[in-house]
């Protein structure tokens, strides 16, 4: 299984204490349970299930989309730091005390 789709599958499957995948029934529910409860604060024109089914696949979807982001940002800020404009380095290094890379001091007038 690919690194993409096992992020996106622990939301479905999770790992017992013997290491066997199993349905992540407690997400589930938890998120069902959440979804509702905010349903329920609603004004009772405003309310239907379609609209908490909605939201609760909006959950699931963009808590997929966390795992994703989760897993592949070292790598991606690996490859977009060694692009990053001289500029940049430059506002940025004394706030992280980092020495920017490549400064030229500017001649005095």
């Amino acid at each position: 299984m690919g690194r993409a789709s096992d992020a996106a599958s622990r939301i479905f499957v999770s790992r017992d204490d013997s290491g066997r995948g199993r349905l992540n029934t407690s997400y589930f529910l938890g998120v069902l349970t959440s979804v509702a409860i905010h349903t329920a604060y609603r004004p009772y024109w405003a309310r239907s299930t379609s609209a908490t089914f909605n939201n609760f696949g909006s959950t699931i979807g963009s808590d997929a989309g966390l795992n994703l982001v989760n897993e592949f940002r070292p790598g991606i800020l690996q490859m977009v730091k060694g692009y990053t404009p001289k500029f940049v380095s430059r506002i940025g290094a004394p706030i992280t005390n980092d020495p920017p890379s490549a400064v030229v001091p500017t001649p005095a007038r």
